[in-house]
């Protein structure tokens, strides 16, 4: 649904007469990585559950992107689910040719990248007698000339025939590691035959390794909308809570790219970790790039300082961008219901990471005002204070500063506009608007009753209106207006 435009008014909650199907009050935080990673499919939204998961396709650490250490940062810090975009400024893909008579089989990396270390084989292990089958084993090395297997893929059967059910075209689509490329050769690919009888059959290695591409920019991050590509391959997840950028090391992304994923996470009630650029080498810095620049919007969220890892102090002397921790403490804050806000408990900075800077409290306060969250060390470790967005230093007194309040605002919309999808399902029936106002209206008082909405009773916290509009026989359109205060009781939000 899409909103109308926000207004504070007094208003009144009219009450359902009967029960209702409840919207959830609580939902996993997925939080989207979009970069440069070693390898995996580029422009693909990938969910993943673990950081082992993600080096199991991706990759691990880097020389030219942090998004796998945002990814290890996130889970570290209580992060659940991560959506990962992998996006590549011409990386090109490994190429593999077979001999195949006086033809050749050509084979290329499903995925572009230099860590893409393929191998394959061709036997006629039982298809002997059969001249246009063969079997194909493709594996992935963790290193070329390696003894370890990462992932391997076995295709037996395959013909050279267009119309046999094993058409090595139509087999290899399902492959998750090679394509072909080229035209076919008349006949099927040589056997890679050992030397001697009895000894292992060879592989055939790459020919030529694929490449990691260049530096980004801002178009390969925001990429295209028609194309589905860069930002906008997040269409294809249902929800998205939360976009983290991962700052590449010594590189900056532009006011273009800052601009794009304000907005985007706007249409989508979500919201930008957004890693500060690496300029910021003390608060004062922060503040005056803040003043400079007018990058700032109530659907991003910075910090100050960088971190380290306690353990390779050395390694990164300007630090580690932060975006990582900065979602995992939110999304393992939200697991308890979003409406408790950024406790001090929630906020402990976890994964053996520090703080770049020592703060002082007066230093914390004006990156506060500023709309920056500040990482401080503390006797236990380190913390996140500030619960603010980067709204910036004119929006002090404005409701948007709060992160607690933007955050509740996006999970409600989200909340009702996913959850009342049945609507245009259902039977259009008289009574349709007076059950979807009954399901909004219990979700609404739930959350009242917990204390997420400001008012001592529903009437003062929220109201829902439902309506039927242009009815035309017994079918009728339905317009849902609701309302709700997360300031002051009777100052509602309303869309």
């Amino acid at each position: 649904m899409a909103s109308e435009p926000l207004d504070f008014v007094a208003d009144a909650a009219p009450r359902p007469r009967d029960g209702g199907d409840a919207i959830p009050l609580t939902a996993v935080t997925v939080v989207a990585f979009i970069g440069r990673t070693e390898r995996g499919p580029l422009n693909e939204p990938v969910p993943v559950g673990s950081y082992g998961e993600f080096r199991r396709i991706f990759g691990g650490h880097c020389a030219y992107s942090f998004v796998s250490f945002a990814v290890e940062q996130f889970f570290d810090n209580g992060g659940e689910v991560a959506v990962v975009v992998r996006v590549a400024n011409r990386a090109t893909r490994a190429l593999l040719a077979l001999p195949a008579g006086e033809g050749v089989l050509r084979l290329q990396a499903r995925h572009p990248g230099s860590r893409e270390f393929l191998r394959v084989s061709i036997d006629y292990d039982r298809v002997e007698e059969r001249p246009h089958r063969f079997n194909l084993v493709v594996q992935r090395l963790s290193r070329p000339g390696s003894h370890l297997i990462e992932d391997q893929e076995l295709f037996e059967a395959l013909s050279m025939e267009p119309e046999d059910d094993r058409f090595v075209v139509d087999a290899l689509q399902d492959s998750e590691l090679i394509r072909l490329v080229g035209p076919l050769p008349s006949l099927r690919p040589d056997a890679t035959r050992p030397a001697r009888p009895g000894e292992p059959i060879p592989y055939v290695d790459m020919g030529a390794p694929g490449t990691d591409g260049e530096e980004l920019t801002d178009y390969d991050i925001i990429g295209s909308n028609s194309e589905g590509t860069g930002l906008f391959a997040l269409d294809r997840c249902v929800d998205i809570d939360y976009v983290c950028i991962p700052l590449p090391p010594g590189q900056e992304l532009g006011t273009t790219s800052f601009v794009a994923a304000t907005r985007y996470c706007e249409r989508r009630r979500a919201l930008l970790i957004w890693d500060p650029p690496w300029s910021w080498h003390s608060p004062e810095s922060a503040l005056l790039s803040i003043r400079s620049s007018g990058r700032v919007s109530s659907n991003a969220v910075t910090y100050f300082p960088r971190l380290r890892s306690r353990s390779e102090f050395n390694r990164y002397p300007a630090g580690l961008p932060a975006c990582g921790a900065v979602a995992g403490i939110l999304a393992s804050c939200e697991r308890r219901g979003i409406w408790h806000g950024l406790l001090a408990e929630d906020a402990v900075l976890k994964g053996n990471l520090a703080p770049f800077a020592q703060l002082s409290e007066r230093q914390v306060a004006m990156l506060n005002r500023a709309g920056v969250n500040a990482f401080v060390r503390v006797p236990s470790g380190a913390e996140l204070r500030g619960n603010v967005t980067f709204a910036g230093p004119t929006a002090v007194a404005s409701l948007w500063q709060s992160l607690s309040a933007r955050r509740l605002a996006a999970f409600i919309l989200r909340s009702i506009e996913r959850h009342t999808l049945w609507v245009f399902e259902a039977a259009r029936t008289a009574d349709l608007a007076t059950t979807l106002e009954r399901r909004v209206w219990i979700f609404l008082s739930r959350l009242q009753q917990r204390g997420a909405l400001a008012g001592k009773n529903a009437d003062q916290a929220f109201f829902v209106r439902a309506g039927a509009v242009q009815p035309e026989g017994t079918d009728c359109a339905v317009k849902l207006r609701v309302g709700f205060a997360l300031k002051r009781p009777n100052e509602f939000l309303v869309y």
